[in-house]
């Protein structure tokens, strides 16, 4: 356990470095469509509190807090698939403003799709091709383009959702984060 907590508070604290492959949609994507089942939330249409316990349950204590204050000033929105009272799966949609320090490269004007996640329980049933399929129809009825998701190197089931919905590889990116922050660095590693 203790190990298991140094390496996370060096994570935050110290040194972060991931390797993601990075994908665009540069226009309507092939099964984008409605799914009545997941329901869509934003600045507009907060989610009801026992949803938002539900999300602080599976995702741990410190999401909430970062990813509702991005829904509430309007550059997120969230998508969750819930039955019987159980969270099922989400998915996010995010502007690039968050996003930047990161992803400085995104345009102005560019979202992105994500995290998602599915409960372990329901993992290879296309709970995930379907939140994606959602949040494409989302962004579709809010005239968002631009459309940019990404998956870590190793998640080899997230990389074959995203390339089954059609997404075009834009290459694999390192991004890295030091000293709180403070020193960023980015690079691209593959062009695709």
């Amino acid at each position: 356990m203790k190990r298991g907590m140094l390496k996370l508070l060096f994570e935050r604290f110290i040194a972060r470095q991931r390797e993601y492959h990075v994908y665009v949609a540069d226009g309507q994507l092939a099964g984008a469509g409605d799914d009545d089942e997941i329901e869509v939330f934003d600045d507009r249409r907060p989610p009801p509190r026992p949803l938002v316990a539900l999300y602080g349950r599976e995702t741990g204590a410190s999401w909430p807090g970062l990813m509702f204050r991005r829904l509430r000033r309007g550059e997120s929105v969230f998508l969750a698939l819930c039955r019987d009272d159980e969270l099922i799966g989400f998915g996010w949609i995010q502007s690039r403003e968050p996003l930047r320090h990161e992803f400085w490269w995104l345009e102005a004007d560019a979202r992105a799709l994500g995290p998602f996640w599915t409960h372990p329980r329901h993992r290879g049933l296309g709970v995930y091709g379907r939140l994606l399929r959602r949040a494409l129809a989302e962004c579709g009825k809010r005239d968002w383009s631009r459309l940019y998701i990404w998956a870590e190197r190793h998640n080899q089931a997230s990389i074959r959702g995203i390339e089954k919905a059609g997404f075009r590889s834009v290459g694999t990116h390192r991004v890295a984060s030091y000293c709180l922050g403070a020193i960023r660095r980015h690079v691209r590693l593959e062009c695709e």
